[in-house]
């Protein structure tokens, strides 16, 4: 087989595979492990885990990072990491080796799931003859466009970092809980895995109840378990705030083809998106409401979709 070493590396885990193109033309992944960020001190340390661990000797390696791609090389946002082709080339002896924001290869990878690996959030068909926006939480708050073409065009962006949008009152007070306390509130500081608990903290302390849950996964449990906890009102927030920015992404972006949300934590909210008023912040846009009139978006339930896309990018 001629093996292709493929990665998507977040803020928290580092996922890995080989990736080979069948005579049927689809992409199968092969020896999937996954492994702690904060195990490593870098990037070459878990690639020679991942090699040492399954015994291979890949000739070619394509990886999706969470940062922005400058020249050759990828700078990581939540992780002090610099990865370079040239270093992993040299390193590991690779005749190929691309680094590539993850968003990006998302965006590449939702191009070609079938249309049972998503979940409709707000119906229609996505149009890839438009613009789509393809988006979504995890350790940080990842953005990008696909643009219309043969074959089409990725456009990384770092739109997560831009301010956090508050659209009512209980949001205005969560901004001024967290100004000053962090050094900018983008939208990532709270539309992300830490924005979950960092909204979480600011809504105990804006009603005046101790806080329960000590970290991310725990608020959801609660919110499932509680309908009328602190909890529950976190997530159903969450996921409003997440239709503003898709939202505000959309025009942005003029993604009339649709929005596909991706990352982590949507799959893990996903139950309480319909119960919220996700539709609604996502198409109210005052005078420029007609451009979401027929917008779709959709939500990615397929595993490894990042992997997939990274292993397009080298595949062809």
């Amino acid at each position: 087989m001629d093996q292709t070493l493929v990665g998507d590396v977040g803020g928290t885990n580092a996922r890995f595979a080989l990736a080979e193109r069948t005579s049927q033309g689809t992409i199968e992944l092969h020896h999937s492990n996954r492994y702690a960020v904060r195990d490593f001190s870098n990037f070459n340390d878990a690639v020679s885990a991942y090699l040492t661990g399954i015994g291979a000797k890949p000739k070619r390696a394509a990886f999706a990072f969470a940062g922005p791609k400058f020249d050759d090389e990828i700078r990581m946002t939540n992780v002090d990491w610099i990865v370079s082709e040239e270093n992993l080339m040299n390193t590991f002896g690779f005749t190929e080796a691309v680094v590539l924001n993850d968003f990006v290869a998302m965006a590449n990878g939702a191009t070609v799931i079938p249309d049972d690996g998503f979940q409709t959030l707000i119906p229609g068909k996505v149009n890839y003859a438009k613009p789509v926006a393809v988006m979504g939480p995890g350790t940080g708050l990842g953005l990008s466009c696909i643009l219309p073409g043969r074959p089409p065009r990725i456009v990384p962006t770092e739109g997560g970092h831009s301010a956090f949008s508050p659209q009512s009152e209980m949001e205005i007070e969560v901004l001024r809980y967290w100004t000053g306390r962090i050094p900018f509130v983008s939208a990532e500081a709270l539309i992300s895995g830490p924005g979950l608990f960092r909204l979480y903290t600011a809504l105990c302390a804006i009603h005046g109840e101790t806080p329960i849950c000590t970290k991310e996964d725990e608020i959801v449990a609660a919110g499932q378990a509680n309908p009328k906890s602190i909890a529950r009102l976190c997530v159903k927030s969450f996921c409003e705030m997440l239709g503003t920015f898709a939202g505000n992404a959309c025009v942005t972006l003029g993604a009339s083809g649709g929005v596909v949300l991706g990352g982590g934590v949507s799959r893990h909210i996903a139950p309480f998106i319909q119960e919220s008023d996700f539709e609604s912040r996502f198409r109210d846009r005052g005078h420029g409401a007609w451009f979401m009139t027929d917008v779709p978006v959709r939500l990615i339930q397929a595993h490894f979709v990042a992997l997939y896309g990274a292993a397009a990018m080298v595949l062809g």
